[in-house]
């Protein structure tokens, strides 16, 4: 009778496993953190020191791809293709009402009004994240910031 060796028996706390790291998008070396039983839990990439939940390689091509869902994979669109915030904030400086307010974070704001920040410059209010934060877009990017309630 041939044994099947089970690679799980001989992960130790510290031992070196290949895992799928999210942050470098590819098959790694990782070193175990924590485990349940014998199968590894937590992981740390040894290329970007990330640390996350162990993905089992082996899995990795079925789980979360286009036919466990059911649909097509929407790919991510490459760097080149993404707007840059220059254009997001220029399109929403476009679209952007009255003058420019000063910003102040004792003023509650509106959605599509535009801020006079000290720091950031001219703004849009794009989003209320909650009753006292509110997210802005700047020529640099975009920026989460207090107001008034």
């Amino acid at each position: 009778m041939v044994q099947k060796k089970d690679r799980s028996t001989s992960v130790a706390v510290g031992s070196y496993v290949d895992a799928v790291c999210g942050k470098c998008r590819d098959v790694t070396s990782h070193i175990v953190l924590a485990k349940i039983g014998a199968k590894p839990t937590r992981v740390e990439c040894r290329t970007c020191h990330a640390t996350h939940l162990f993905r089992d390689p082996a899995g990795a091509a079925t789980r979360g791809g286009a036919a466990s869902r059911g649909g097509a994979k929407t790919a991510k669109k490459p760097a080149a293709a993404q707007a840059k915030p220059e254009e997001a904030w220029a399109k929403a400086m476009r679209s952007a009402t009255g003058p420019g307010v000063p910003y102040s974070t004792a003023q509650h704001f509106q959605v599509g009004q535009r801020v006079r920040h000290p720091t950031f410059g001219e703004g849009v209010v794009i989003r209320l994240a909650s009753a006292t934060v509110c997210e802005m877009v700047f020529a640099a990017g975009p920026r989460r910031l207090l107001m008034g309630s």
